[in-house]
């Protein structure tokens, strides 16, 4: 029987640096190399190979909920749409490794992490940025996608003190509500990829942004979502400022323009009468100048 050496396997943690930030994650890093294709097809044999079309490179992880560079991890509440988001400057991300480190030359957050506002979890979803060919870059040669070095001490960036979790509470037009099990905003983000014959994919532009808030309140009256819901069939939903926040220092506060989606009554023993509400972001058009989707910051010391 042929011998193993159990040396080959290897394990670890790692940190990931991008635009001037550093994360740790919740749970495991992926890396995912991906050759896009086609079939070569033929009706006598059927699939006879395939033809290469594109190269991308997709790191996924869940940052360990240390409030901080959240505009490296929101960064298209103001994009304009149809903008490229590789701009004119490569953006390379780094994963080191007690084994080895991994450079993405060219990198953009091409999935932004949903937010649990909440004082019994951590902030953070999942991110996923996608690496793209270096510009001026050979797409024959990988090393112009990602380069393999030698590893490193994954350092003492880490801080506890920033994973930040408290109480946080939403303002409605008429008054403030607490929610059952924290709040929950999810980011609706649409890319389109801008390719080139021969070179695949070489940036990547914005086509749509959207943000929504879920959360089951707590002590509303039922009458105070009369308002919001009731309008005339073919006219615009009404719009109001609604923002959730915490009291606490270095927590994280989340404000848009709001408007209500739906409502859902519950009807059990075991449950509140008002379920989950949904609140869609709207982004306000002033003298024909868009403004940000979303503003996000961190709660300072008053």
């Amino acid at each position: 029987m042929a011998t193993f050496d159990r040396t080959t396997i290897v394990r670890g943690p790692c940190k990931i640096t991008y635009d001037g930030a550093t994360f740790y994650s919740k749970g495991g890093v992926t890396f995912t190399a991906t050759n896009s294709s086609f079939d070569k097809d033929t009706d006598a044999y059927g699939p006879v190979g395939k033809i290469k079309t594109d190269f991308q490179v997709v790191v996924e992880f869940e940052p360990v909920g240390e409030i901080e560079a959240l505009t490296t991890l929101f960064p298209y509440a103001s994009t304009a749409m149809g903008a490229s988001l590789c701009g004119a400057t490569d953006k390379p991300l780094v994963i080191v490794s007690a084994s080895a480190t991994y450079t993405v030359l060219n990198a953009i957050v091409t999935q932004m992490p949903s937010l649990r506002l909440s004082a019994t979890a951590t902030a953070f979803g999942s991110v996923q940025f996608t690496g793209l060919l270096k510009k001026a870059g050979d797409p024959a040669d990988l090393g112009y996608y990602y380069t393999i070095g030698v590893g490193a001490s994954i350092g003492v960036a880490f801080d506890p003190a920033k994973i930040i979790c408290g109480p946080y509470y939403c303002s409605w037009p008429t008054s403030e509500t607490y929610s059952e099990a924290g709040f929950e905003i999810s980011f609706d983000l649409s890319m389109n990829p801008v390719t080139v014959d021969g070179f695949g994919t070489v940036d990547m532009s914005l086509t749509s942004l959207g943000a929504n808030l879920s959360f089951i309140p707590i002590g509303m009256s039922r009458s105070e979502f009369e308002s919001e819901l009731g309008s005339v069939i073919g006219s615009e939903l009404n719009q109001f400022d609604c923002q959730v926040i915490t009291p606490t220092v270095g927590g994280i506060d989340f404000n848009f323009i709001g408007q209500l989606i739906d409502v859902q009554d519950r009807f059990s023993p075991t449950d509140n009468r008002i379920g989950t509400i949904n609140i869609a972001a709207v982004r306000e058009i002033n003298t024909g100048v868009p403004e940000a989707l979303f503003n996000i910051s961190a709660v300072t010391a008053p």
